[in-house]
């Protein structure tokens, strides 16, 4: 399997689902879906339960898509880290970069009640 990303939309936030195998040859669908949504938008929130490989061009595209929300004052909450998302994150200390949920409700959560902030 390789990768599929979907973008589906709950009130203002833009859920952005990753499954599959994510390396370099798969950045241009998930960095066109991680784009700055709408103006008005109220975040975005990213579910990587399901993805079965990560490297580097993974958590480029994340920190990439971090910094621009930031920028824009736009939350981004990342929920359901896969073990290979999460080892990603360890090995390079870079989980403290983003907000990370349990889950879609807890992220919409945090999301509207303004403790997400736009960054960690």
């Amino acid at each position: 399997m390789r990768t599929d990303v979907t973008v589906t939309v709950l009130d203002d936030l833009r859920i952005v689902r990753v499954a599959g195998e994510f390396d370099a040859d798969e950045t241009d669908a998930l960095t066109e879906r991680l784009a700055l949504p709408p103006e008005g938008s109220g975040g975005t929130i990213v579910d990587l339960a399901d993805v079965t490989f990560a490297d580097s061009s993974l958590l480029h595209t994340l920190l990439t898509a971090q910094a621009d929300h930031v920028r824009a004052g736009i939350p981004l909450v990342l929920v359901r880290l896969s073990p290979f998302v999460e080892r990603l994150l360890d090995l390079t200390d870079t989980a403290r970069a983003f907000r990370v949920a349990g889950g879609v409700p807890e992220a919409a959560d945090l999301i509207r009640t303004d403790d997400a902030g736009v960054g960690p």
